[in-house]
């Protein structure tokens, strides 16, 4: 019952959660470790652009007189920040990146409320004492609308304070690159408005919708560029070209659905990786050596591994790892060309088959002790037909072999045969 074996081995329900488990921890590991790179840089630009802000604040306070205080409050809490969030190095578990990174989130929430509350004093006093300095920075939010002349009725229309008091509520967000191009777009196109009656249709149908989009971002985008992270991750480590995804909410859903077929190609990479190498191991504690490889990709794309493992010198078990989980062993007789074997050698082929079949047994009961299944497809029975002649020139040897076999004593298959008893 020991001719070329044919199985598919699988993992328990108990290894398969193992192994899903340690993959999600290494995945978002990465990707905690990607984001925490990204939110450093982040806090470093934030807090040069702030600091920049702070000394033309300080420069409009030292000439007008005005806003001292508040401008002590805004250094105190920026120093503390500055002091916290410089030199905030990454770490090395998942739980405590996890919390720099909540960290980092913070710090730079905190830092670029100081920056917008900056901008606003220093537009506040520059309005005040009618100065305008060639450092000050406006906050860019409230729109002009400059076409509609020095008119103050025009100035109190309701839809330009609407407008105005829709746009007071994005001022906070730190915007993508393409809502502040929208942005100033908008100011483009009211400062163009040069009539009263476009005023309701302007509201309605661009800004509104501009602030909707801007609340939207500033809910989603860390869900999103924590998505995006694990795309990455996993379209690499499948090798999958990686696809261009700019936010939407389209695209959020889109990368659940990447995310999910990514996950699952690369846990079952993972799991026959897991079976090959439990396979490895088990052949080695029942004394077989690992002696030659050979990796097989077929013109359908359909990938094979193979692995030679000496049952004594000049004979060797073929044991050939498909990617969909099949997993085939043959004996033959090591050479160094293509031929078929002598029946001498044919002969001797049917014992060891004979014996190799206790062994194929052991490898199941420890295999199920690594948490591997084992569903036999194909069991022939040991004959001299099945035997063959195994080409090392096929294979990446690990160490010169024997290609001539040993005479064998009976007794060395008796107690082969007796391991099955």
């Amino acid at each position: 019952m020991s001719g070329p074996k044919t199985s598919r081995y699988v993992l328990t329900e108990e290894q398969r959660r193992i192994l899903e488990e340690q993959q999600r921890i290494i995945r978002e590991t990465k990707v905690e470790q990607e984001k925490h790179g990204k939110l450093q840089k982040k806090c470093a630009i934030c807090l040069a652009e702030t600091e920049s802000i702070l000394e033309s604040l300080k420069e409009l306070c030292d000439e007008s007189g005005m806003g001292v205080e508040v401008l002590c409050s805004l250094n105190d809490r920026f120093g503390k920040m500055f002091k916290n969030v410089i030199g905030k190095s990454s770490t090395e578990t998942l739980d405590l990146l996890k919390r720099s990174n909540r960290f980092l989130e913070q710090a730079l929430q905190e830092v670029h409320g100081i920056r917008i509350e900056a901008e606003k004093v220093v537009t506040q006093i520059t309005i005040d004492y009618k100065k305008k300095l060639s450092k000050t920075i406006s906050s860019g939010f409230e729109l002009s609308f400059s076409g509609l002349g020095k008119n103050r009725k025009e100035k109190d229309n309701p839809f330009i304070i609407r407008i105005n008091e829709a746009l007071s509520k994005v001022s906070d967000i730190e915007l993508s690159a393409e809502l502040e191009n929208r942005l100033k777009l908008l100011q483009k196109r009211a400062d163009e408005i040069s009539s009263s009656d476009f005023l309701e249709n302007f509201c309605s149908m661009q800004v509104y919708p501009f602030v909707r989009d801007c609340e939207f971002y500033k809910e989603h985008i860390d869900e999103y560029e924590d998505l995006l992270h694990q795309y990455v991750y996993l379209a690499s480590e499948t090798e999958t070209p990686a696809k261009h995804f700019v936010f939407s909410e389209e695209n959020i859903a889109r990368l659940q659905e990447e995310i999910s077929k990514l996950n699952q190609i690369l846990l079952a990479q993972k799991e026959q990786e897991y079976i090959s190498a439990a396979i490895d191991e088990a052949m080695l504690e029942m004394g077989y050596e690992l002696i030659g490889e050979k990796n097989v990709v077929k013109r359908s794309g359909k990938k094979f591994k193979k692995g030679l493992y000496t049952l004594e010198e000049g004979t060797a078990v073929n044991v050939t790892f498909s990617d969909s989980g099949q997993i085939s062993m043959e004996l033959g007789v090591l050479d160094v060309q293509d031929r078929v074997p002598t029946e001498s050698e044919a002969t001797e082929l049917e014992d060891d088959m004979r014996a190799f079949c206790a062994d194929y047994s052991e490898l199941e009961q420890i295999l199920v002790r690594k948490g591997v299944r084992t569903n036999r497809i194909s069991i022939l029975p040991p004959s001299s037909e099945y035997a063959q002649v195994i080409n090392t020139g096929d294979y990446d040897l690990r160490r010169p072999v024997e290609i001539h076999r040993k005479e064998k004593k009976k007794s060395t298959i008796e107690k082969k045969l007796r391991k099955g008893e």
